[in-house]
């Protein structure tokens, strides 16, 4: 390790100590105005239990990858790690069965209808598994359905947001920790396909490869721009870009910062806290909240299609090839989740490759045919319509960075439950829109104005009855 990049890393451990005052700040601040509930802790188990196996791994034996003779990664993990993630998978099964009963025994929750889309998605696939002989509903699949079992039961709105942001609070702290601990084991080497950050490293924090921590940022700096009060939601809002800026990936990097601006443009807000000068811009932030999905969700569509317009992709473009090829003979129901990744004990792709296409759309019609594309097409305008222009801003700023990386990765995996899957539940739960006329404004509360509470008093939200309100 350089100099350079010794400095480098001492920043980002430095950093991720001093954000630990505003993210103490941030939370306390959530706890007086009790944005945190049952439903905030789900999703932040599960973003935890998830990743647990590769964060004890890389603390407990530093970054030591196994090679095959010709120089590539072997996928394995020592048995000890693999027993970590047995464990962290049942006890987040359990947890989401038991979350799930809660809600629907006691709480009488209503039921979300986003996560049940989801959740079709993931049958899809296990059917498809079945009916191409492929084993049928593994545990990480069980535990992907009971998520979002329990999300379709949840509470939407602010604390699902709040638990995402939660995770990515653990995780960079987790790294930051160990940057100053074990400089070397935060880092991945430099290659020349494969550039460094303008830090002149490939950042990985606690994580396996720096590819997942640079989505995980992503995808949680509009949770934490959403959930957050006050104008420290704007700073770690930014320091998460950063840090996906400095884990060297140019997609999550180049992302972050795009959904930096469209953040900073749309200004959205959940509905217990808009103010009228926000509502009367509605129409016109709908609008341009659409002209950005749009190219977004058509751009992952067209890229592996058309690989050869977009320059040099390499191994990409070649596996996109041979899914199409071997689509074209299944496209109605596809291969199943487990197909793909079956191909690498196979000795047909590297390792590199074998957890996804690398591009949501391709990845979910090879799984699951055009059903499950139709299916995840579906997902997505319904978390965009379903409550008209009212809170479009919102989803879209959600699902903007989800689109922007769906172009070169998968960040949401519909035939296992992995580091990722938090996001997708979060996701999922982003309250509605207020309803009716963009001219008809709430009435202004202490909450929707930014101020406390009064000690003793119930904020009651917006545009809620009060029994709605609870649950």
């Amino acid at each position: 390790m350089s100099q350079e990049q010794s400095t480098s890393v001492l920043i980002i451990g430095l950093l991720s100590l001093l954000a630990l005052i505003p993210w103490a700040a941030a939370f306390l601040r959530a706890r007086t105005f009790r944005d945190w509930d049952l439903t905030a802790t789900l999703v932040l188990l599960v973003g935890v239990l998830a990743n647990v196996d590769a964060a004890a791994y890389v603390i407990g034996s530093g970054r030591q990858e196994q090679l095959d003779p010709l120089g590539r990664t072997v996928i394995g993990s020592p048995g000890w790690v693999h027993q970590i993630a047995v464990v962290s998978n049942g006890l987040l099964l359990g947890v989401c069965v038991a979350f799930v009963l809660y809600r629907l025994l006691v709480a009488r929750a209503r039921i979300n209808a986003a996560p049940l889309i989801a959740f079709t998605i993931v049958l899809t696939l296990g059917a498809s598994d079945g009916l191409n002989g492929q084993p049928v509903w593994s545990p990480r699949q069980l535990t992907l359905l009971a998520a979002l079992l329990a999300a379709a039961v949840g509470r939407p709105g602010r604390s699902a947001l709040l638990g995402g942001t939660a995770v990515a609070m653990v995780y960079t702290t987790m790294g930051g920790i160990q940057a100053l601990m074990e400089p070397a084991d935060v880092l991945r080497p430099c290659r020349a396909d494969n550039a460094c950050s303008v830090l002149g490293i490939h950042y990985a924090g606690v994580f396996t490869n720096e590819n997942i921590l640079g989505l995980m940022l992503l995808l949680c700096i509009p949770f934490a721009w959403l959930s957050l009060r006050g104008t420290v939601r704007i700073v770690l809002a930014c320091y998460l870009a950063f840090l996906a800026a400095a884990t060297g990936s140019v997609l999550a990097g180049t992302a972050a910062v795009a959904t930096v601006v469209l953040l900073a443009v749309l200004r959205p807000r959940l509905r217990d806290e808009e103010t009228r000068g926000v509502a009367r811009g509605m129409p016109g932030r709908s609008l341009l909240a659409v002209s950005v999905l749009l190219p977004a969700a058509v751009l992952g569509v067209v890229v592996p299609l058309r690989h050869a317009m977009f320059g040099d992709l390499r191994l990409r473009a070649s596996i996109w090839d041979m899914a199409k090829e071997e689509w074209a003979d299944s496209p109605l129901v596809g291969y199943g989740g487990k197909a793909w990744s079956a191909k690498y004990p196979q000795g047909e792709i590297p390792a590199a490759v074998s957890p996804s296409l690398h591009n949501e759309w391709i990845d979910v019609a090879y799984a699951g045919g055009l059903i499950g594309a139709v299916l995840l097409l579906i997902l997505l305008a319904y978390l965009v319509f379903r409550d008209g222009t009212g809170g479009i801003p919102t989803i879209a700023c959600v699902l903007f960075p989800v689109l922007l990386s769906s172009v070169m990765e998968r960040p949401w995996a519909f035939g296992i439950s992995n580091a990722l899957t938090f996001t997708l539940l979060a996701a999922t739960l982003v309250p509605t829109g207020t309803r009716g006329s963009t001219t008809t404004h709430a009435p202004e509360t202490s909450v929707s104005q930014g101020r406390v509470p009064p000690v003793g008093t119930r904020h009651e939200t917006p545009c809620f009855d009060r029994s709605r309100a609870r649950r």
